[in-house]
C-alpha cells in the first residue's frame, strides 16, 4: 500500500496514468452532458480526413489533422509500453469522443479546449521521448492507423465514452455515479486484474484539524466543520457520491480533489488525532479501466474485446 501524508512530500501516483485521469475528468463533458443524438443513423458526411483540431495560442492558430491530433493524445493518456491492442482501444476512445463533439456542432473544426484532453505537438513529443522517438511514435501511429475511422457508438450514436487509470475492482454504473438515466452504456463491468496493481490501494495521512478546515472551505463555510459531522453517501461501487453537511451537499468528486485523494473509493480511521484515509482505484471509475485494458491486451484480447469489454452495449464502426 502506498502511503501519502497531507502536508508534506506527495509521491506520485501513476504518472501517465493519473495524469490521463485528470485532464480526462476535469472536463468530463460525460458528467455533465452525456447527450447522444435521438435521431436513429444519419451519420453526418464528416470523416477522419476532414477533421482538424484547432488550436490556438500566443503564437497564432494551428489546425492539427485528427490523426495526429490522435498519436499525441495517446502519448498523455498510455505510457510508451503500453500494449498494442489496449493502444489501439484508448485510439477508439479517443476518437469517438472526438466525433461526439463533431456531430453535436455538424462541424469538423473542433477546438483544442472543447475536447478536454491533451494531446502533445510533434516538437514536444520528440522532447519527450528523445532517442527514443521513433520507436515510440511509430507504435502509437501504428494504434491509430490501424483503427482510422473507427468509433464506437451507441445506438447508432456517438456519445462520451470515459477511461481512467485504475478501478477499485469494477468499473461504475453511470446511473449511480452520474444519478442520471442518460448513460446507460456505462455499466459496471469487474476489473480482477486492478486489485493486484501496485497503486490499487493507497493511504493518506491527514490531521483532524486539517480535514476540518478542508471541509469548512469546501461548503463555504464561517466555521470549521467537524468532518464527524457530515455524511458520505456512496454507490453501489463503493464510491463516495455526495458528502453531506447541514442541508448542503458536495460531489464525492470534489472532496477527493480538495484533499488529493487518488480516487472517491474510500474509508476513513481515526486514531490520535489523525485520519488515515485508505482509497481504492485511481481515477473517478467509470468507464473503461487503463490497467485492466492493458493487462488484458497482455494477455491476448484484441481491441475490439476490449471495447465490447467495458461497453458491452456499444458496437464498432468504421466511417
Amino acid at each position: 500500500m502506498k502511503r501519502l501524508r497531507i502536508g508534506g512530500n506527495k509521491t506520485a501516483i501513476g504518472r501517465y496514468f493519473l495524469s490521463a485521469a485528470v485532464l480526462f475528468c476535469v472536463g468530463l463533458t460525460v458528467f455533465f452532458t452525456c447527450l447522444r443524438e435521438n435521431e436513429e443513423g444519419a451519420f453526418q458526411e464528416l470523416s477522419d480526413s476532414r477533421c482538424t483540431i484547432v488550436r490556438e495560442s500566443l503564437a497564432g492558430r494551428e489546425e492539427v489533422p485528427l490523426e495526429e491530433y490522435l498519436i499525441g493524445a495517446l502519448a498523455v493518456s498510455v505510457p510508451e509500453d503500453y500494449a498494442l491492442e489496449a493502444c489501439k482501444a484508448q485510439a477508439i476512445l479517443l476518437r469517438s469522443n472526438v466525433w461526439r463533439l463533431m456531430q453535436e456542432s455538424g462541424s469538423s473544426r473542433i477546438r483544442y479546449e472543447e475536447l478536454h484532453q491533451d494531446s502533445l505537438m510533434m516538437g514536444e513529443l520528440y522532447e519527450k521521448w528523445g532517442e527514443d522517438f521513433t520507436e515510440h511514435y511509430e507504435k502509437f501511429k501504428k494504434a491509430v492507423s490501424e483503427t482510422k475511422g473507427q468509433i464506437a457508438v451507441y445506438e447508432g450514436a456517438a456519445v462520451a465514452l470515459p477511461f481512467f487509470p485504475l478501478s477499485a475492482g469494477v468499473t461504475r454504473n453511470g446511473a449511480d455515479a452520474l444519478q442520471t438515466g442518460n448513460c446507460p452504456y456505462l455499466r459496471p463491468v469487474s476489473c480482477e486484474e486492478d486489485r493486484y496493481a501496485a497503486e490499487y490501494e493507497q493511504e493518506t495521512i491527514i490531521r483532524e484539524k486539517e480535514m476540518n478546515r478542508a471541509l469548512q472551505e469546501l461548503f463555504g463555510s464561517e466555521s470549521e466543520i467537524y468532518w464527524k459531522d457530515v455524511t458520505f453517501v456512496r454507490d453501489d461501487g463503493g464510491y463516495v457520491t455526495e458528502v453531506n453537511w447541514n442541508g448542503q451537499r458536495v460531489s464525492g468528486e470534489a472532496f477527493r480533489e480538495m484533499l488529493s485523494l487518488a480516487s472517491a473509493c474510500f474509508t476513513i480511521t481515526e486514531q490520535e488525532g489523525r485520519l488515515y484515509i485508505v482509497t481504492k482505484g485511481v481515477g473517478h471509475g467509470l468507464g473503461m479501466s487503463l490497467y485492466c485494458a492493458g493487462k488484458m491486451a497482455e494477455n491476448g484480447t484484441d481491441y475490439r474485446e476490449i471495447i465490447r469489454y467495458f461497453f458491452p452495449d456499444c458496437e464498432i464502426i468504421k466511417n
